[in-house]
């Protein structure tokens, strides 16, 4: 059985993974986010303690999807998203964090992006986080779409040389 220390701790190293699913299924990284806040406030006060840590996971994926579906029904009368048996599908597939080493390089990688400067971390945001294409990122920014891709690319090899770097002394640590 978890804690309750045990379940925030394991929340937060998850924060990154379980966003991201939720934003797959909402479609909406702000919606993703608050998603992602409301789970781990009912995760924290539930009254019945998990039973390991790949329950917890399982559990704040179904809640999370479940809570998410229900805002965007709530905001539009609907949900549009991924079919049912599509979500199912992705919820069973979702790679194990603990498992395959996942977790160290999303470590790595919410490190790597602390780093970056805040106008690197609102492209990212823009394009990735609210699914704006390149040409929304450069309008919305004020700039040219060449300007945005060749952000984009430096953004990339700066993120991918970091977390390479951070990984390896981790090894020889």
């Amino acid at each position: 059985m978890l804690t309750a220390k045990e379940t925030t701790t394991l929340l937060l190293s998850e924060r990154l993974a379980l966003t991201a699913y939720l934003a797959t299924v909402a479609r909406d990284y702000q919606i993703a986010e608050d998603v992602y806040q409301d789970v781990c406030v009912k995760a924290i006060v539930r009254r019945e303690p998990f039973e390991s840590a790949a329950h917890l996971r399982n559990w704040a994926r179904a809640a999370g999807r479940n809570r998410a579906i229900d805002l965007l029904r709530a905001r539009d009368g609907r949900y549009e998203g991924l079919d049912e048996d599509v979500l199912a599908a992705l919820a069973d597939a979702w790679p194990d964090p603990a498992a395959d080493g996942w977790g160290r390089r999303r470590e790595a990688l919410a490190r790597c992006m602390a780093e970056l400067t805040p106008n690197n971390r609102e492209i990212l945001k823009l394009r990735y986080f609210e699914g704006r294409s390149g040409r929304e990122v450069a309008e919305a920014l004020g700039r040219k779409v060449e300007t945005v891709y060749q952000a984009l690319a430096r953004i990339h090899k700066t993120l991918g040389a970091c977390i390479s770097l951070r990984l390896a002394a981790e090894g020889n640590a």
